[in-house]
């Protein structure tokens, strides 16, 4: 033959290949690999580039990798260093009926991968198909389908009579009449893996041998098939701890903030299908400059909803500075780098508590768990969210018990830990029917997020002297005033001073200011005439503030003014803090302004374990 050679495998052959052949003993598939092409044959045109004859890379192995929901595109996208290797060139479809199909495109797009239509995927044969998700058509590819799970665990209860639909998709197979009653946990059951009373699967991957037994009752054809693989999501957590510092960094905390971290996976008995105003309320019932709050919602909700929508939701969220990540990635992050972690049924609840970071969780759902798995074991460990109750007792629970969870999940996420795409790879290059590289697959961590966010504008300013304290030593709360509603009373019995930046676009907030402030860098005009347009526009202004780092100039509205030079800070950040609190001082103590240079050292107790320290020099005209 010219240019090409005989490709044998002792896995179940494709429809396209030659009947089998019989050595030793066993029995061998057989594919002809040529280099001559006679025409585009029926993938098309879009793929000539990488047909024999055609391309530039000799490549003897091609890989399908099948997506239908970004959710399972980035579980795949964890699985590819698997196939870094010259002799494989992979290939990608998008499932022609997910209902989660939204940004797939885009995701895909962004990442270069080459995209099939179905047609061509269908019609073309590979060496393995790699999908992370069930249902889809899966059936119809002429080649082995190796199965991940798109969570941890294979958590969730199938529920019978639900035909066969992908719990996670919500995707329905058209025209099968496939609605077998299933019992078990969904990926383990008859209902989720069979097509016709067939296996779709080649290879299925679980990530502890307990899953063994489930699926032994729940699809006992699919044993064979089943191998244990670990986690490469959470082998990704772990490759990501060293870098923590990086991520805080990352996401703007200052040294001494906490960061919290929630997290919410899709349907309406979700964390955030049962409470959307739980954030809203953890943003004004935590003083601003203690606390940080991120939230993460699966990718489901992304592609139901939009973008916009869930914007939307969450306008005054935003404005009141929380970190809203991206459905794709960023959530790893800011898992490693939160303090705590507050979730619910969804699998980065088994990730988080893995992790060491205490879990705080919403068990409405517990009923749609399988008992005997791990996220149900963490239930049964871990603390149970109060969503209405006082915030911070619950979250010094989830502290005393982080240990206690630590342990459950670790034990249960994966029994595989850091192995996992050396497990999957073996298996994969096995279904191939080729040895596997020499090299071990890189285990990547995750990159740092690039976060949209955006600092409050306006913060209800809260300043009380310390009882026994110097003159210059407060008690200091800030509240976000875009969410102070969402509280039923204040977060403090003392009166607080209003105090916006000349940023804040609500027209509201900025009328109600009691003081403006504005950078030097993002000054209109000079100091002078801006503070002029400021008191002619806003009524209820007294003062305004123009700052820097290391400097400010405070006015009055009958002309007075203070220049203030601060030593040095512990962190940038807090110049605006102790000017802002200067400013109220100015403008609620008797005689303050001339007496405003008393103050120094001034001290700031934000928290028991914070204190702002600073140093200043007054000039008062």
């Amino acid at each position: 033959m010219d240019g090409g050679f005989l490709f044998l495998s002792r896995l179940p052959f494709r429809r396209s290949w030659h009947p089998l052949l019989r050595y030793g003993g066993a029995q061998y598939a057989v594919r002809l690999v040529t280099d001559k092409v006679t025409g585009p044959g029926p993938a098309g045109d879009g793929v000539l580039a990488v047909q024999p004859g055609w391309r530039t890379a000799r490549t003897s192995l091609r890989v399908l990798v099948v997506i239908h929901s970004v959710t399972a595109a980035t579980r795949i996208a964890d699985v590819l260093p698997a196939f870094h290797d010259q002799r494989v060139q992979l290939f990608c479809v998008q499932t022609t009926n997910a209902v989660f199909s939204a940004g797939v495109e885009e995701y895909l797009g962004a990442r270069g991968f080459r995209s099939l239509t179905w047609k061509q995927a269908t019609e073309m044969d590979f060496d393995i198909a790699v999908a992370a998700s069930l249902g889809d058509n899966l059936h119809e590819l002429n080649s082995p389908v190796l199965r991940l799970p798109h969570g941890n665990g294979y958590n969730k209860r199938w529920e019978q009579g639900t035909g066969n639909r992908e719990q996670g998709t919500g995707n329905r197979e058209q025209g099968t009449g496939n609605r077998e009653q299933g019992t078990g946990a969904f990926g383990l059951s008859d209902s989720t893996l069979k097509h016709d009373g067939r296996v779709v699967p080649a290879a299925i991957a679980l990530s502890h041998p307990e899953q063994l037994d489930r699926l032994a009752e729940g699809c006992p054809d699919a044993l064979p098939r089943a191998f244990v693989a670990g986690d490469p999501c959470y082998d990704r957590v772990l490759a990501s701890l060293p870098r923590r510092l990086h991520y805080r960094s990352a996401f703007r905390l200052r040294p001494g903030q906490r960061l919290i971290t929630v997290s919410s996976t899709w349907k309406a008995d979700s964390l955030f299908g049962l409470d959307p105003t739980l954030v809203p309320r953890l943003l004004a019932q935590l003083p601003h400059d203690e606390f940080r709050v991120a939230l993460v919602l699966h990718p489901n909700v992304w592609a139901s909803h939009s973008r916009l929508q869930i914007e939307s939701w969450l306008s005054d969220a935003l404005r009141a500075g929380l970190i809203l990540l991206p459905p794709d990635e960023g959530w790893r992050a800011a898992v490693v780098a939160a303090d705590w972690v507050v979730s619910d049924h969804g699998s980065v609840s088994m990730y988080a508590a893995a992790a060491g970071r205490p879990v705080l969780l919403e068990k409405g759902a517990r009923s749609s768990l399988d008992p005997r798995s791990g996220l149900s074991r963490l239930f049964d460990a871990a603390a149970t969210l109060e969503p209405f109750a006082a915030i911070l007792p619950q979250l010094r629970r989830a502290e005393e018990l982080r240990e206690r969870t630590q342990a459950v999940a670790a034990s249960w996420v994966s029994s595989a830990p850091g192995r996992s795409l050396r497990l999957i790879r073996a298996e994969s290059y096995r279904i191939m029917g080729a040895p596997p590289p020499e090299t071990e697959p890189v285990l990547l961590a995750v990159p740092a997020p690039r976060i949209d966010d955006a600092p409050p504008t306006s913060l209800w300013t809260y300043v009380e002297p310390v009882a026994g304290g110097g003159p210059g030593e407060f008690a200091v709360r800030r509240t976000p005033a875009a969410v102070a509603g969402a509280l039923p009373a204040p977060p403090s019995p003392h009166a607080g001073v209003l105090v916006v930046s000349d940023e804040e676009l609500d027209h509201r907030l900025a009328g109600l200011a009691d003081i403006m402030r504005v950078p030097v860098t993002a000054l209109p005009a000079d100091e002078e005439s801006w503070s002029a347009a400021v008191f002619e526009h806003r009524l209820g202004v007294q003062l305004t503030v123009v700052h820097d780092t290391a400097s400010a100039r405070i006015r009055s509205r009958d002309g007075r003014t203070a220049s203030l030079l601060l030593d040095p800070v512990a962190h940038p950040a807090d110049a605006e803090l102790v000017f802002s609190v200067l400013a109220e001082r100015i403008l609620t103590a008797k005689d303050a302004l001339d007496d405003i240079a008393a103050l120094t050292p001034l001290l700031l107790r934000l928290s028991p374990e914070r204190t702002v320290a600073a140093r200043f020099r007054a000039t008062v005209r």
